[in-house]
């Protein structure tokens, strides 16, 4: 049986928005299928598993020694932020982490859990498969659960602005990716 991925390489770019370039460590496996963009810096002996992308197109994101990021994992924050993954992280298959924010030592997000922006996650600390979590969270600590949707306000004209204005930033955004991959052939 042949090879579907031999000779392609995963897609490591530089940032079409703030210039900023991937740095990983020779030791790290990276996917062939795996995107990484921006300001990323990727430790050692880390594992970047199929499908996973990692964007910092407009921020900063660290990833410290050992860490499994596993198949379909989205790892993004918000402009002018930074999130840090501490070492030792597992992060289960389809789990999303948005920062700002901070993942200690020796942390298991589980298949499927969504981490919101503004975490503190403490060393030593488990969220259970499809946990939602968001705030701090205290050492030594196992976390389950999620929550359904539920109508909690009416929104404003200023609530569609916004939404209007993050569309607009993201279909900017596409257009400079685009270009930025088009340069590239």
């Amino acid at each position: 049986m042949s090879n579907p991925f031999k000779g392609k390489p995963p897609k490591i770019m530089k940032s079409p928005v703030n210039k900023m370039e991937p740095k990983i460590h020779p030791s790290v496996f990276v996917a062939p299928n795996a995107t990484i963009v921006g300001d990323v810096e990727i430790d050692e002996g880390t594992n970047i598993w199929f499908n996973v992308v990692i964007r910092a197109e407009m921020s900063k994101i660290t990833i410290g020694k050992n860490c499994s990021i596993q198949e379909n994992v989205v790892i993004h924050t918000e402009p002018g932020t930074e999130l840090h993954i501490g070492d030792n992280v597992l992060m289960g298959h389809c789990a999303m982490v948005h920062g700002p924010g901070k993942i200690g030592n020796n942390v298991m997000i589980g298949i499927s859990s969504t981490i919101l922006q503004a975490h503190d996650i403490a060393d030593n600390v488990v969220i259970a498969a499809g946990g939602v979590a968001r705030g701090k969270l205290e050492t030594m600590g196992m976390y389950a659960g999620n929550v359904v949707a539920q109508r909690k306000k009416e929104l404003k004209k200023s609530d569609i602005r916004n939404l209007q204005a993050g569309i607009t930033f993201y279909v900017d955004n596409g257009k400079k990716f685009k270009a930025a991959l088009e340069e590239e052939k």
